[in-house]
């Protein structure tokens, strides 16, 4: 059987285990370049050729875990972020190109912020993707992040050392910033915001994402008002929280921070579905 001939195949077996066409095609070309370590044009360039001895029985039993609707973030241990590799495992959210704007925001603050020690804190930092990701672009900060999940942290901690920030970073395991001590420049967070009524109308593959990290209560923002708290009262005067929120909540984040008198909303940021997701708040 040729290369081509398997991977066709591979696809066509996807979508019949209920996987969307394109996705599929991700899918087939993600396991068979990981597997045997080829980029794509390599992978191209033998198509025609033989299947590899390499690639079974690792290639099977990936297609196995893909029609369990396991995300393939999952199955080759690892999701691009910000141009970072992060590794990743059930313990942690898989990272997600809209929460990168949390990392943009974050940054271009910090690098407007005079000092040399800036001090920055990541609140529900699963896989460490926003601290790793500020700590590797802010060479001059210091990040506390924080997580409820000690597996997570164990995860974010190797993602911190694989980018050699680990010394720039403190994990702990907390709700929020209880407990942390000290005053914040910069504070940055993806809270849990879907409400526990949409969970029916997730995809079975983000249903096998951990749920303390996806859910925010029956209206989606207890996490997203604990964040707030948190932030009213260690951000610097001056501070700034950058935050991550979900499809049509940002008039009830706005009514929010409008209840805490030394918060105030800068201004949010779009995805690139043109859809407000991030807001930019500042401490009076």
């Amino acid at each position: 059987m040729r290369l081509h001939e398997r991977l066709a195949a591979a696809r066509e077996q996807l979508v019949r285990a209920g996987i969307q066409p394109t996705e599929a095609a991700i899918d087939v070309d993600l396991y068979a370049r990981t597997i045997l370590k080829w980029d794509r044009a390599r992978l191209l360039l033998h198509h025609q050729s033989a299947v590899p001895e390499t690639l079974e029985p690792q290639f099977s039993d990936w297609l196995a875990r893909r029609e369990r609707f396991e995300p393939s973030a999952y199955i080759v241990g690892e999701r691009e972020f910000w141009g970072l590799d992060f590794f990743v495992t059930p313990a942690v959210l898989v990272p997600r190109p809209e929460t990168e704007l949390v990392v943009e925001a974050t940054a271009a603050i910090a690098r407007g912020l005079r000092g040399q020690n800036l001090r920055i804190a990541d609140i529900g930092t699963g896989s460490g993707c926003i601290a790793v990701s500020v700590a590797h672009e802010i060479p001059h900060c210091t990040v506390i992040a924080t997580d409820v999940s000690s597996e997570a942290l164990a995860v974010a901690q190797r993602n911190a050392e694989r980018h050699a920030v680990d010394d720039r970073i403190r994990f702990v395991c907390t709700s929020h910033l209880d407990g942390v001590d000290g005053e914040f420049d910069v504070i940055a967070a993806n809270p849990p915001y879907v409400r526990t009524v949409d969970k029916r109308g997730l995809s079975a593959d983000v249903l096998q994402e951990p749920h303390v990290a996806l859910f925010g209560g029956a209206s989606g923002l207890e996490h997203i008002d604990a964040v707030l708290a948190a932030a009213s009262h260690t951000l610097r005067p001056g501070g700034w929280l950058v935050m991550e929120f979900g499809f049509g909540q940002e008039d009830d984040v706005r009514e929010l921070v409008s209840r805490r008198a030394n918060l105030s909303v800068d201004h949010t940021r779009a995805d690139l579905q043109g859809l407000a997701r991030t807001a930019i708040m500042q401490r009076r």
